[in-house]
């Protein structure tokens, strides 16, 4: 598997662009926190994998971020990025662990970064549907421990809080995610899945049917005797 440096280097070049970009680690990083001239861009809800260098427990985590601070002077490009810690939950007195990533999760993450550098430094127009999201192939489900999360305890996965719950699960379909589907799908020629309406039912509790019952049947009873009595007199 190559590195982020390897993998940087090709994206640059499938992009075609000439000039040079170098990309470093940088564990100090700040969100928020730049240089002036300095462009940032924060990648959120990536797939990552952590071992417990203390007790070897495994773990994977939907909610791990990158940071990204990138600068471009005088045709040259720098780019420094952080990858945020976990703990591990069951020792304690944890160390912050590093995330790994799969070859295809480095590659989907650096096509965005540099989707961002052709945006800011060569105003390239880039709509958010270019982006490319980072799939998740493992089944991750609980809670995000937000003790254990180093982006967290910095603020960073607060700020993400306001746009997604806290879950390292995946989130079912929401009305907002229904409706842009549904505007996809009638604007390439497809019939939409349909919406079911709810219609009130008329035995609810407001709905006198009690009343309604016991007139229908003193109505009848009263038919029955009625049609008995013709019966008999048409007879003699």
């Amino acid at each position: 598997m190559g590195t982020w440096q390897d993998i940087f280097a090709v994206k640059i070049a499938d992009m075609h662009l000439t000039e040079p970009w170098t990309l470093q680690e940088d564990d100090t990083l700040q969100v928020h926190v730049l240089k002036p001239g300095w462009k940032e861009f924060v990648q959120r809800r990536a797939l990552g994998r952590f071992q417990c260098s203390q007790c070897f427990h495994e773990w994977s985590s939907a909610k791990v971020h990158m940071l990204f601070h990138m600068s471009r002077r005088r045709g040259q490009g720098t780019v420094w990025m952080r990858a945020f810690r976990q703990a591990c939950r069951r020792c304690p007195n944890p160390r912050l662990e590093e995330p790994e990533f799969s070859q295809e999760t480095m590659e989907r993450l650096l096509h965005n970064l540099v989707l961002k550098i052709l945006k800011y430094f060569y105003h390239v127009p880039v709509q958010p549907s270019d982006l490319l999201e980072v799939v998740v192939d493992a089944l991750v489900t609980g809670p995000h421990n937000t003790a254990c999360c180093e982006g967290c305890q910095l603020g960073v996965c607060s700020v993400s809080q306001r746009l997604a719950p806290a879950l390292d699960a995946w989130e079912p379909l929401m009305d907002a995610d229904k409706a842009r589907t549904h505007h996809t799908l009638k604007r390439q020629g497809m019939r939409p899945y349909a919406t079911p309406t709810h219609h009130p039912s008329p035995f609810g509790s407001n709905f006198p049917w009690k009343c309604c019952c016991c007139i229908g049947s003193s109505f009848l009873s009263v038919l029955a005797v009625l049609l008995f009595i013709l019966l008999y007199f048409t007879k003699k």
